[in-house]
């Protein structure tokens, strides 16, 4: 279990009269271990499957409790009871003391196990690392291992977001970072974002600058953009984030680029400019189809070796753990659990989940169609003529003993106007009160929790996420947030005419009775399913898109026809040749 190697794939060939060896019965568990394995990681992929929560019992212990996850080599890491344990007791806190930069250290899992059940071996010298001892293990108990590192993950092998997020870091030393984020593919003549984010634990103030080179990529009508930041000018927190639109040109099926000018970076540590470089070359595919349809297709493009190299030296990342130092000893400030979101979901929670997304929708949907009002599970709606509105109530939980300037976050919203752009607005409920501000909470008096909320809304799922920003510290524990959604349906009726099927490749040209598959891209459809149908009987096609050619020569019509929405269909023709002729 300890190979990191799955393949190729042996097993016994069993026969009568065969002697069986202890390398027989090796091969058998390998060959099966091997197998399970596989099924794990390319199935599954990696991360927490259920429990390993840690949490601090007090300011020096933490508690991880049972659970199970898998890791990147596709192993089973059980915890089949909870452990406690001081953080100067698990392996490496030492390491993370010395030279320490920021004020945190990761709590990792990794597989383990140990030979148990000593019994009598009649062969003394049958294992040269054992050479005259005539005892041996009987059984391997497979475990996991706790232990701190200071180490930082390498994101781009371990976290989901990398199949359609590109992320750079561009400068990191004496606990600054500067990273930027670009999607993975964009459409053509759409936009996109650059997010650079900037994470100072240090106690001197940053600035810097540079210039970013341009290609199939316009920011402000301009193949050059300029990324600044000045820590002065804003409220130290010690993570930021910029963004700065894109625009990309009308080529398709081409390589956008954004590259760091290495004359042009400056940089500041408390007004004192230093020397230093930054590097950083990006790139995003710029295509015609939907991003979602390129992920997907890079993804299966992807060679085999490719994923199971993928990370397969990481740990999975438990937890982050914020602490001081205090003389001799450390007090742990906070914890916050699978940092990176290695998370592993399971086909019935996945199935729960989109039974509710849906349910939410199709709710929104009867609701805007009879103009009624629903009320219940903590929000309700109700409609004007032309205008559809939905409230709840959202409890973002917080950290005890919460800082100003940190950040936390609800859980995904469904807001049941269907799919598109709504308006969300904001307000704060001071707890056991009825008085709710709208705004900045800093105008009245300061009460209770004081923070700044705002909405990221995902159009194309129907929800979204509420996030606030403390401004003072606070030892409450929870941060009430009514929201309230509102959407112009005339827009959806617009988004609703936007939907259409597009069929890849766009012309076909085929040999008699040759066969081809097809495939059908749905754009601003939810509901991805669609029937396949070819106009006069020319030729067959079955639910995949798998097309036969008849053997008579011609030019067959092959239609794609959404299950959701039977009003979008497309089609292609398909040029059928006799080449013997």
């Amino acid at each position: 279990m300890k190979n990191t190697k799955l393949f190729p794939f042996e097993r016994n060939k069993y026969f009568y009269g065969k002697l069986l060896s202890v390398d027989d019965f090796e091969l058998e568990q390998d060959y099966m271990n091997n197998k399970r394995r596989m099924l794990n990681r390319y199935l599954n992929g990696c991360g927490v499957v259920a429990g390993l929560y840690v949490v601090g019992l007090d300011e020096q212990t933490i508690s991880v409790e049972a659970g199970i996850a898998l890791d990147a080599t596709g192993r089973e890491l059980v915890m089949d009871v909870p452990v406690v344990k001081k953080l100067s007791m698990l392996d490496g806190f030492g390491a993370c003391l010395s030279g320490r930069d920021r004020p945190y250290i990761y709590l990792c899992l990794e597989y383990g196990e140990t030979e148990t059940d000593r019994v009598h071996n009649v062969t003394k010298n049958a294992r040269p690392e054992r050479d005259g001892e005539d005892v041996d293990y009987n059984k391997i108990r497979e475990g996991c291992r706790l232990y701190l590192t200071d180490r930082e993950p390498e994101l781009e092998n371990m976290s989901p977001s990398a199949l359609y997020e590109d992320v750079k870091t561009v400068y990191w030393k004496d606990g600054v970072r500067i990273c930027q984020i670009m999607p993975r593919y964009v459409r053509s003549g759409n936009h996109t974002e650059l997010r650079v984010t900037v994470e100072n634990l240090g106690r001197k103030t940053i600035s810097f600058s540079y210039d970013l080179i341009l290609t199939c990529l316009l920011h402000e009508n301009q193949a050059k953009l300029r990324v600044s930041f000045d820590e002065m000018l804003v409220e130290r927190t010690g993570s930021y984030e910029l963004v700065y639109r894109l625009d990309t040109t009308e080529s398709a099926n081409v390589e956008g680029t954004l590259a760091i000018d290495p004359d042009t970076v400056r940089l500041s540590v408390s007004g004192q400019k230093t020397e230093e470089r930054f590097e950083g070359r990006q790139t995003v595919r710029i295509g015609r189809e939907e991003e979602k349809a390129e992920m997907v297709r890079s993804y299966y493009r992807a060679a085999m070796e490719n994923i199971a190299e993928s990370g397969s030296r990481q740990p999975i990342y438990l937890a982050r753990i914020f602490f001081v130092e205090a003389g001799d000893t450390y007090i742990i400030e906070r914890i916050d659990n699978v940092p990176f979101r290695q998370y592993v979901k399971n086909g019935y929670l996945e199935t729960a989940l989109d039974q509710m997304m849906m349910r939410e929708l199709k709710a929104g949907e009867r609701a805007g169609s009879t103009g009624g009002r629903r009320q219940g599970g903590g929000g309700g709606k109700e409609e004007a003529p032309g205008i559809a509105v939905s409230k709840g109530t959202a409890v973002i939980p917080l950290a005890a003993a919460a800082q100003r300037g940190e950040r936390f976050f609800s859980d995904e919203i469904i807001h049941g106007l269907g799919l598109g752009r709504v308006a969300i607005v904001l307000g704060t409920q001071r707890d056991e009160e009825n008085l709710v501000t709208y705004g900045s909470s800093e105008v009245f008096e300061k009460e209770g929790v004081e923070a700044e909320v705002a909405a990221r809304l995902d159009v194309d799922k129907g929800s979204f996420v509420i996030g606030a920003r403390l401004l003072s510290p606070t030892q409450e524990g929870r941060l009430v947030v009514h929201w309230t959604a509102v959407r112009d349906m005339r827009d959806a009726v617009q988004e609703k005419s936007d939907k259409r099927i597009y069929i890849t490749p766009g012309i076909l040209e085929l040999h008699v009775r040759e066969s081809h598959y097809l495939e059908a891209v749905c754009e601003n459809m939810l509901e991805k399913a669609v029937r396949w149908s070819v106009k006069d009987q020319a030729g067959t096609v079955d639910a995949r898109g798998y097309y036969t050619a008849p053997n008579v020569p011609g030019v067959y019509e092959v239609v794609a026809q959404s299950v959701a929405f039977p009003e979008v269909r497309a089609s292609i023709f398909v040029v059928v040749r006799d080449y013997d002729a």
